[in-house]
Protein backbone atom coordinates (compact mmCIF):
# COMPACT_ATOMS: atom_id res chain seq x y z
CA UNK A 1 0.00 0.00 0.00
CA UNK A 2 1.90 2.82 -1.02
CA UNK A 3 1.06 6.61 -2.15
CA UNK A 4 2.64 9.24 -3.39
CA UNK A 5 3.71 12.65 -1.57
CA UNK A 6 6.10 15.54 -1.71
CA UNK A 7 9.41 16.13 0.55
CA UNK A 8 9.75 20.26 -0.03
CA UNK A 9 13.37 20.98 0.57
CA UNK A 10 15.00 24.18 0.97
CA UNK A 11 18.09 24.48 -0.65
CA UNK A 12 20.62 26.87 -0.06
CA UNK A 13 20.97 29.42 -2.87
CA UNK A 14 23.97 27.33 -4.18
CA UNK A 15 21.66 24.34 -4.91
CA UNK A 16 22.13 21.02 -3.08
CA UNK A 17 24.96 19.42 -5.92
CA UNK A 18 27.42 22.09 -5.19
CA UNK A 19 26.97 21.67 -1.53
CA UNK A 20 27.10 18.11 -1.62
CA UNK A 21 30.29 18.21 -3.35
CA UNK A 22 31.93 21.09 -1.63
CA UNK A 23 31.02 20.57 2.37
CA UNK A 24 32.95 18.60 5.38
CA UNK A 25 30.59 15.63 6.40
CA UNK A 26 30.96 17.42 9.91
CA UNK A 27 30.10 20.94 8.99
CA UNK A 28 26.74 22.28 9.52
CA UNK A 29 25.85 25.15 6.32
CA UNK A 30 23.87 28.26 7.78
CA UNK A 31 20.16 27.89 7.29
CA UNK A 32 19.26 30.20 4.18
CA UNK A 33 15.82 30.43 2.54
CA UNK A 34 15.89 29.42 -0.92
CA UNK A 35 14.19 28.01 -3.90
CA UNK A 36 11.26 25.42 -2.74
CA UNK A 37 11.62 22.22 -4.88
CA UNK A 38 9.76 18.88 -4.13
CA UNK A 39 11.69 15.18 -4.08
CA UNK A 40 9.88 12.50 -5.13
CA UNK A 41 9.27 10.46 -2.03
CA UNK A 42 6.54 7.35 -1.14
CA UNK A 43 4.63 6.62 2.22
CA UNK A 44 4.46 3.03 3.03
CA UNK A 45 1.93 0.93 5.32
CA UNK A 46 3.70 -1.77 8.34
CA UNK A 47 2.73 -3.10 10.80
CA UNK A 48 5.06 -3.63 13.44
CA UNK A 49 6.22 -3.92 17.48
CA UNK A 50 7.37 -1.17 19.66
CA UNK A 51 10.76 -2.46 20.79
CA UNK A 52 11.68 1.14 22.31
CA UNK A 53 10.98 4.88 22.49
CA UNK A 54 13.62 7.68 22.82
CA UNK A 55 10.87 10.24 23.85
CA UNK A 56 13.66 13.03 24.25
CA UNK A 57 14.72 12.55 20.51
CA UNK A 58 10.90 11.54 19.32
CA UNK A 59 11.83 8.58 17.80
CA UNK A 60 10.71 5.44 18.03
CA UNK A 61 12.49 1.64 17.48
CA UNK A 62 10.11 -1.13 15.56
CA UNK A 63 10.33 -5.18 15.19
CA UNK A 64 8.42 -6.03 11.78
CA UNK A 65 6.93 -9.61 11.47
CA UNK A 66 10.19 -10.91 10.66
CA UNK A 67 12.33 -9.84 13.36
CA UNK A 68 13.98 -6.94 11.99
CA UNK A 69 14.35 -3.55 13.78
CA UNK A 70 14.21 -0.31 12.71
CA UNK A 71 14.33 3.14 13.92
CA UNK A 72 12.21 5.60 12.52
CA UNK A 73 11.37 9.69 13.70
CA UNK A 74 8.05 10.31 14.87
CA UNK A 75 6.38 13.36 13.15
CA UNK A 76 4.62 15.90 15.03
CA UNK A 77 1.18 15.10 13.50
CA UNK A 78 1.16 11.88 15.79
CA UNK A 79 -0.57 13.13 18.30
CA UNK A 80 -0.88 10.10 20.27
CA UNK A 81 3.29 9.54 20.85
CA UNK A 82 2.98 9.97 24.50
CA UNK A 83 0.81 6.97 25.56
CA UNK A 84 2.73 4.83 22.80
CA UNK A 85 4.57 1.86 24.69
CA UNK A 86 6.84 -0.65 24.34
CA UNK A 87 5.48 -4.26 23.32
CA UNK A 88 2.02 -2.18 21.20
CA UNK A 89 1.26 -3.13 18.04
CA UNK A 90 0.40 -0.84 15.67
CA UNK A 91 -0.06 -0.62 11.60
CA UNK A 92 2.47 2.59 11.02
CA UNK A 93 2.34 4.89 7.93
CA UNK A 94 6.04 6.19 7.38
CA UNK A 95 7.79 8.35 4.73
CA UNK A 96 10.36 6.18 3.56
CA UNK A 97 14.06 7.53 4.09
CA UNK A 98 14.94 9.84 0.99
CA UNK A 99 18.63 10.32 -0.28
CA UNK A 100 18.83 13.89 -1.67
CA UNK A 101 22.49 13.69 -2.28
CA UNK A 102 24.52 11.73 -2.81
CA UNK A 103 28.55 12.04 -4.01
CA UNK A 104 31.97 10.01 -4.22
CA UNK A 105 33.70 10.42 -0.76
CA UNK A 106 36.85 12.28 -1.26
CA UNK A 107 39.74 10.61 -0.31
CA UNK A 108 40.74 11.30 3.45
CA UNK A 109 37.85 12.08 4.16
CA UNK A 110 36.85 11.20 8.13
CA UNK A 111 33.75 9.17 8.57
CA UNK A 112 31.27 11.07 10.46
CA UNK A 113 27.51 11.97 10.47
CA UNK A 114 25.62 15.26 11.40
CA UNK A 115 22.41 17.20 11.18
CA UNK A 116 22.92 19.55 8.39
CA UNK A 117 19.06 21.45 7.48
CA UNK A 118 15.43 21.47 8.19
CA UNK A 119 12.78 20.27 4.74
CA UNK A 120 9.59 19.97 5.06
CA UNK A 121 7.65 17.00 4.37
CA UNK A 122 4.06 17.24 2.67
CA UNK A 123 1.93 14.64 1.98
CA UNK A 124 -0.58 16.24 -0.90
CA UNK A 125 -2.50 12.84 -1.85
CA UNK A 126 -4.27 12.72 1.77
CA UNK A 127 -7.52 14.62 2.13
CA UNK A 128 -6.04 15.35 5.72
CA UNK A 129 -2.26 16.33 4.38
CA UNK A 130 0.05 15.88 7.17
CA UNK A 131 3.66 18.66 7.28
CA UNK A 132 6.76 18.05 9.06
CA UNK A 133 9.65 20.27 9.22
CA UNK A 134 12.79 17.75 10.18
CA UNK A 135 16.54 17.71 10.15
CA UNK A 136 18.24 15.83 6.85
CA UNK A 137 21.09 13.99 8.05
CA UNK A 138 24.67 14.46 6.03
CA UNK A 139 26.97 11.32 6.76
CA UNK A 140 29.66 9.05 5.24
CA UNK A 141 28.75 5.61 3.75
CA UNK A 142 29.79 2.48 2.39
CA UNK A 143 27.41 1.19 -0.40
CA UNK A 144 26.41 -2.10 0.38
CA UNK A 145 23.61 -2.40 -2.80
CA UNK A 146 22.81 -0.16 -5.35
CA UNK A 147 19.86 -0.19 -8.07
CA UNK A 148 20.40 2.72 -10.55
CA UNK A 149 17.23 1.54 -12.55
CA UNK A 150 15.03 1.40 -9.20
CA UNK A 151 16.68 4.51 -8.09
CA UNK A 152 17.16 2.50 -4.65
CA UNK A 153 20.54 2.05 -2.64
CA UNK A 154 21.19 0.02 0.65
CA UNK A 155 23.84 1.60 2.88
CA UNK A 156 26.11 1.18 5.89
CA UNK A 157 26.91 4.34 8.05
CA UNK A 158 29.41 4.71 10.64
CA UNK A 159 27.47 3.48 13.51
CA UNK A 160 27.33 0.34 12.18
CA UNK A 161 23.75 0.54 10.94
CA UNK A 162 21.83 -0.68 7.38
CA UNK A 163 19.91 2.35 5.64
CA UNK A 164 17.76 1.47 2.54
CA UNK A 165 17.27 4.76 0.66
CA UNK A 166 15.06 6.00 -2.30
CA UNK A 167 17.24 8.53 -4.32
CA UNK A 168 16.06 11.30 -5.64
CA UNK A 169 15.97 12.39 -9.38
CA UNK A 170 17.54 15.56 -8.75
CA UNK A 171 20.83 12.87 -7.84
CA UNK A 172 22.99 12.89 -11.54
CA UNK A 173 25.07 9.85 -12.01
CA UNK A 174 23.73 6.97 -9.63
CA UNK A 175 24.84 4.39 -12.65
CA UNK A 176 28.55 5.31 -11.93
CA UNK A 177 28.42 4.33 -8.38
CA UNK A 178 29.06 0.52 -7.32
CA UNK A 179 28.94 -1.71 -4.33
CA UNK A 180 31.84 -1.19 -2.04
CA UNK A 181 31.98 2.62 -3.13
CA UNK A 182 32.48 5.63 -0.15
CA UNK A 183 30.28 7.95 -0.66
CA UNK A 184 28.47 10.86 1.13
CA UNK A 185 25.12 11.09 1.79
CA UNK A 186 22.30 13.62 2.86
CA UNK A 187 19.23 11.96 3.58
CA UNK A 188 15.70 12.25 4.93
CA UNK A 189 15.25 8.90 7.85
CA UNK A 190 12.08 7.17 8.18
CA UNK A 191 9.45 9.48 9.69
CA UNK A 192 6.41 7.60 10.72
CA UNK A 193 3.28 9.84 10.44
CA UNK A 194 0.44 7.48 11.85
CA UNK A 195 -0.16 4.96 14.53
CA UNK A 196 -3.39 2.59 14.25
CA UNK A 197 -4.21 -0.01 16.37
CA UNK A 198 -4.00 -3.03 13.94
CA UNK A 199 -8.12 -4.54 13.18
CA UNK A 200 -9.12 -7.60 15.75
CA UNK A 201 -9.56 -10.63 14.06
Amino acid sequence: MKKSFLLAALLATAGLNVQAQTAAPAAKPAAQAGQVVPVAAEVTVLTATVDSIDAKNRSVVLKNEQGQLATMKVGKSVANFGKIKKGDIFVVEYAQAVAVGLVAAPKGTQPGISATRTVKVQDQANKKPFAEEIDTIYATAKIQSIDAKARTAVLSTPDGKTLKVKVDKAVLGLENFKTGDEVLVEYVQDVAVGFVAPAKK
